[in-house]
């Protein structure tokens, strides 16, 4: 079994994207090569965290602490002892899922042998490893970066974009129900976001604007206004389904 770095896991409600209000186990794993201005995770942006965070009961809010490197199989275990009768899958989020590399894609065979639906939310930054996890992956959430993000240098994003498309084509090409999800700044740019949207519409994938919620060194999000003019200028590309849905567990006050 392969071993890993994992932050977190526990059950609770996805609080984005079209899945928001579905009940999961979350695996945090641990690791991100990006660094957005709005991260809300920056513990976890490291890989070599000492020790995981594990839910003592599903739903309780009460935690245990185990210590790092994982192996696959305890991952597992506290999987299926945190799964409900009503869960809808278990989320590989992070950090960044994909980074975890042969670790992830265990987790996630463990899950499709147990008929554990898997549901990955990434930022799509390789589509070398998306081709690994992706045959035992049922949902994708695939986070594509502005350049008003700061997730990568300047002149990097754009190859950063390339492999966010590449993520969500491999997706949709294994049959994984996909949508792009665009997080909206106060700063965000209409003209810019058209033409993202232009290269997403070719892809034929849902759009989700995400309204920023402040943190890390964000201050206030969008306005309705831009929010509304972000929505026309997707369907004006070609976005045959466009939603803007916030971050609901933040409202609610979850993790």
């Amino acid at each position: 079994m392969k071993e890993g770095f994992v932050g977190e896991i526990f059950s609770s409600i996805q609080g984005e994207g079209l899945y928001a209000g579905r009940r999961q186990v979350f695996v945090r794993l641990a690791g991100c090569g990006l660094s957005c201005i709005y991260c809300d995770t920056p513990q976890f942006r490291r890989r070599d965290v000492r020790w995981c965070r594990v839910e003592r009961e599903a739903g309780s809010g009460a935690f245990r602490r185990m210590p790092n490197p994982l192996k696959s199989s305890d991952v597992f275990r506290e999987i299926l002892r945190l799964t409900t009768p009503d869960i809808h899958s278990v989320s590989l989020t992070g950090g960044e899922p994909l980074l975890a590399g042969e670790f992830a894609v265990e987790i996630a065979s463990l899950c499709r042998r147990a008929s554990l639906p898997v549901y990955l939310e990434t930022n799509g930054e390789s589509g070398r490893l998306m081709k690994k996890i992706v045959k035992f992956v049922d949902y994708a959430a695939v986070d594509v970066k502005l350049p008003e993000h700061m997730a990568v240098r300047p002149e990097l994003w754009e190859q950063l974009f390339e492999e966010e498309v590449s993520c969500i084509r491999i997706a949709k090409k294994n049959g994984v129900k996909t949508f792009a999800k665009v997080v909206a700044l106060a700063e965000t740019r209409e003209e810019i976001f058209f033409s993202v949207c232009r290269s997403l519409s070719e892809l034929e994938v849902p759009v989700v604007i995400q309204p920023v919620t402040p943190a890390g060194r964000v201050r206030k999000g969008p306005d309705l206004r831009l929010l509304l003019r972000l929505s026309e200028a997707a369907a004006r590309a070609g976005v045959g389904e466009v939603t803007i849905v916030p971050q609901i567990h933040k409202v609610l006050g979850l993790r």
